[in-house]
């Protein structure tokens, strides 16, 4: 029997939560809530022109997303999604100052969402981690106490921290010092970098103590900025559709992923925002594929070596190893 996409096991360490949770949860959630929808607001536009119009989807999603309850049925829905996709290990970010608008506190927040990791785990045969995503526009203040306060909840599973939001007004090293606060007090560090077209950006991560870049697009036609991803073992975190509709690249071929294979650069695959963007894992790899970007073959291969960067602890990546080999 020949196999195919589905048939192989994933990893994917780059999926949003709020850009993730299914149309038809939202919807659900809208009717419990009595919130006035605009459906047109949760997907990006053909004509999307740029990262910032992209990102205004999350604010219609966002509307639902403000109570205990929501935001577990959340988590289970979006690795409910990732399980289709016979993704064996998730990693699922989210900004926990952005579900807040209600009232729920901090506290709230994050024992709802661990509820749901808790769910998936327990329901589906999945694995699932959280990474929190410290905001670049917000006061360096702002994001330190953010740390500090998951430092002393300590979750079993947030497994490290991210920053996202409006890459080019708020570059790397004008957030360097809540980033070296994080890392100080021992989290995993992704950062989305690169994704505004700064390919300095990328390297000034990698600089500050990213082991993984979200996205890092702007270097992937830069043979020398490749070789330092590839010199520091830096795993880019990939998600092709996504990097079309905000205009982060134009063609697929930019992505360079043959390069990447050849030189043996790590990245993997991932989907951003399912239902923002409207993808799957699964689309993600088939459209690499028919584009003749990426053999089937190796697939496996990419996934199997992502696991190295999980931020799991060695016993858990040897686990899961085995888990993605049989």
């Amino acid at each position: 029997m020949n196999k195919t996409i589905q048939d192989i096991p994933k990893v994917e360490l780059h999926c949003h939560l709020d850009g993730s949770t299914s149309v038809e949860l939202i919807r659900q959630l809208a009717m419990e809530q009595g919130i006035d929808l605009n459906e047109e607001h949760l997907f990006v536009s053909s004509n999307c022109e740029s990262l910032d119009e992209y990102l205004q989807c999350f604010d219609e999603i966002l509307k639902v997303l403000q109570t205990h309850d929501a935001l577990t049925r959340a988590v289970v829905d979006v690795a409910q999604q990732a399980k289709r996709d016979n993704v064996k290990y998730i990693e699922i970010r989210f900004a926990p100052r952005f579900h807040m608008d209600l009232g729920l506190t901090l506290t709230e927040v994050l024992e709802a969402v661990e509820l749901g990791v808790k769910e998936a785990i327990n329901t589906l045969d999945i694995q699932v981690n959280l990474l929190v995503c410290a905001m670049r526009q917000h006061a360096s203040e702002v994001n330190k106490a953010l740390f500090d306060f998951i430092q002393k909840y300590d979750s079993k599973v947030i497994s490290g921290i991210d920053f996202a939001g409006p890459e080019a007004a708020f570059p790397p090293n004008d957030i360097a010092s809540p980033i070296q606060y994080a890392l100080d007090q021992g989290f995993n560090l992704t950062l989305h970098a690169g994704e505004c077209g700064c390919m300095q950006n990328v390297v000034e991560s990698i600089k500050l103590g990213a082991k993984r870049i979200g996205h890092g697009v702007a270097i992937n036609q830069e043979e020398e900025a490749l070789q330092f991803v590839r010199s520091q073992d830096v795993l880019l975190e990939m998600c092709p559709k996504s990097n079309i509709q905000t205009k982060a690249i134009a063609d697929l071929k930019e992505l360079n992923i043959p390069y990447l294979l050849e030189q043996d650069i790590p990245f993997l695959i991932n989907t951003d925002n399912r239902t923002v963007t409207q993808t799957s894992l699964n689309e993600e790899y088939e459209l690499l594929v028919n584009n003749k970007m990426i053999m089937f073959e190796q697939i496996e291969y990419i996934n199997q070596r992502a696991i190295n960067y999980t931020f799991l602890s060695d016993i858990e990546k040897l686990s899961l190893k085995a888990k993605l080999h049989s």
